[in-house]
């Protein structure tokens, strides 16, 4: 009891003014030259963004397969026995709510979207080569969804987080931070300028991918309401509805974990889940299951080949696709990750490092699997019944939806065929909306906890801080849409999370010397706790005092 009692005086969950104010002022100088002269932005923005894809693509790839390796390494392994917590300590959330906020976390609204507009972009981008709209482009159209959303996405969360929860439940540092996770390889720069500005370039990717999320969520609701009530898209009806998903997402920040972040994700949990039920008892269910057994079967059978497939002597509109899609996945995954690092350690307490990876891993793949197979499988057999006019089935040309009005428009279209699809359309704007709160306040969440001075296992940041991170993140939002909306803000998204890969790797090279130096302090006290071996932070703590 003493011990809490001496942790609780040591916390101090003000501002870290060297975090907290350098990065509201770096948001304020890169959001208003977008706002006051946004062509020469996007111009510069796809500049840097088009040379990191071109030079860098290739190596974005090696990372993402190695961070997989990775995974499966950690998850099979002795060490997956260690626990983030005391020995004997039970998890802090029930498994079904722990998946539950990392999946509404981790992918927010825009799972909903990419699940119905991805398929109809890739089968007319030349996946493979295949081309556009043939019979190889729509087999291969919904295996790359697949791809793109299954473990080559998740990995790069789960890693990030094996060092941060270590140092926060383990530990017991005070901080939550991509610098304090790296302080045996940053050492004394940990709080130094290196240390800080990790911590602030994560903020400003975070709050950017953040914005490229809410950038596809907004206009898709709005399309709903259109097609539903007849509402006509404008700026005003945009800002209404970031106004209520800031309200949402401030109300779940301002009551914490288990009251605001849990209750919302359970909650969308259960409206996802009711919406691939319907999807897939309405739809051709036989069909719908034939084309995602195809699909899983395609990409398990052509992974590495789909991963590495960079199209070097490809003509350029199929070299174009892994750029504009296998890439930009790679680039917006690793945008998330260390906000997802901390997020997966600061719900982990009483989890091993086997359960983060394995329960993690298969939970959320599960259920982006199990709405992209519905309702990407539905959308590619409306388009398919399309183009080659199968008679008596149900059809629908999205892709000339899509190439003339957009993706929400083509979203709306293929929602509208649904029994009840004004309905569903409705149920769509609750999801979203709810889903895209749920990512907004975990985030702002986690952004508060980085630059709060010190934080402890059981505390939340203080309220107005984390409230202030939600506003801040809707007012960003607005500005991406009235200046270039989806654009200029994946553009953006994509810069930050080539520059967020950077933290990752650093996250998985700390984890690797923490295992190093500190794995025979970690497997005696957590599998044969008969033996005390010094640890490195031991070592750290006797030389701070």
């Amino acid at each position: 009891m003493a011990s809490n009692v001496n942790q609780k005086m040591q916390n101090d969950l003000r501002p870290e003014k060297g975090i907290f104010w350098p990065a509201l002022i770096l948001i304020l100088i890169i959001a208003v030259p977008m706002v006051l002269w946004p062509a020469q932005s996007e111009k510069i923005i796809g500049g840097i963004y088009g040379t990191f894809s071109a030079k860098f693509g290739s190596l974005y790839m090696w990372i993402t397969v190695l961070l997989c390796i990775f995974c499966v390494f950690f998850a099979c392994s002795r060490y997956g026995d260690i626990k983030f917590g005391d020995p004997d300590e039970k998890p802090r959330y029930s498994l079904i709510s722990w998946v539950a906020m990392i999946f509404c976390s981790g992918v927010a609204g825009a799972c909903m979207f990419w699940a119905i507009v991805e398929p109809l972009w890739d089968v007319i981008s030349l996946p493979q080569s295949a081309p556009a709209q043939s019979t190889d482009a729509f087999d291969w159209s919904l295996a790359y969804l697949l791809l793109h959303w299954g473990p080559n996405a998740w990995c790069t969360y789960f890693v990030a987080a094996l060092p941060i929860a270590y140092l926060f439940h383990i530990r017991r540092k005070p901080v939550l931070r991509v610098s304090a996770a790296a302080e045996c390889i940053l050492g004394k720069q940990t709080n130094g300028i290196i240390g800080r500005t990790c911590d602030v370039f994560f903020i400003l990717g975070l709050l950017f991918c953040t914005a490229v999320t809410m950038c596809v969520s907004l206009p898709t609701v709005e399309a709903a309401l259109h097609n539903v009530f007849g509402v006509e898209p404008s700026k005003q009806l945009e800002l209404i509805i970031l106004i209520v998903s800031a309200c949402i997402a401030g109300w779940s920040v301002w009551s914490g974990l288990d009251k605001g972040i849990k209750v919302l994700s359970n909650l969308n949990v259960i409206i996802a889940l009711a919406m691939v039920t319907f999807g897939a008892v309405c739809g051709p269910t036989a069909e719908l299951f034939d084309i995602f057994t195809n699909a899983i079967g395609k990409m398990l059978g052509n992974y590495m080949n789909m991963t590495f497939w960079i199209a070097p002597f490809a003509d350029p509109g199929a070299a174009a696709f892994p750029r504009d899609w296998t890439i930009f996945y790679a680039l917006f995954w690793a945008g998330y990750g260390p906000f997802m690092g901390l997020f997966i350690a600061r719900i982990s307490r009483g989890r091993t490092v086997r359960e983060v990876i394995v329960w993690g891993m298969l939970g959320c793949v599960a259920g982006g699997y199990l709405i992209h197979g519905v309702f990407g499988s539905y959308t590619l057999w409306l388009q398919y019944n399309a183009v080659n006019h199968v008679e008596g089935k149900l059809a629908l040309d999205a892709v000339a939806i899509l190439k003339a009005q957009g993706g929400p428009a083509a979203m709306m279209a293929v929602l509208g065929t649904l029994p009840m699809g004004k309905v569903v359309m409705l149920v769509y704007c609750a999801f979203s909306t709810i889903f895209l709160a749920t990512s907004v306040d975990s985030g702002c969440y986690v952004i508060s906890s980085v630059a709060s001075t010190k934080i402890g296992v059981d505390d939340d940041p203080a309220r107005w801080h984390r409230t202030i991170w939600a506003l801040i993140q809707a007012v960003l939002a607005f500005g991406l849409l009235s200046i270039g909306g989806l654009s200029v803000a994946k553009q953006f998204g994509n810069f930050s999370g080539a520059l967020m890969a950077l933290p990752v790797l650093l996250l998985a090279f700390a984890w690797i010397r923490i295992i190093n130096r500190d794995g025979r302090y970690m497997l005696c006290n957590f599998t044969d706790r008969s033996c005390s071996p010094t640890g490195f932070y031991d070592d750290v703590e006797k030389a701070d005092k």
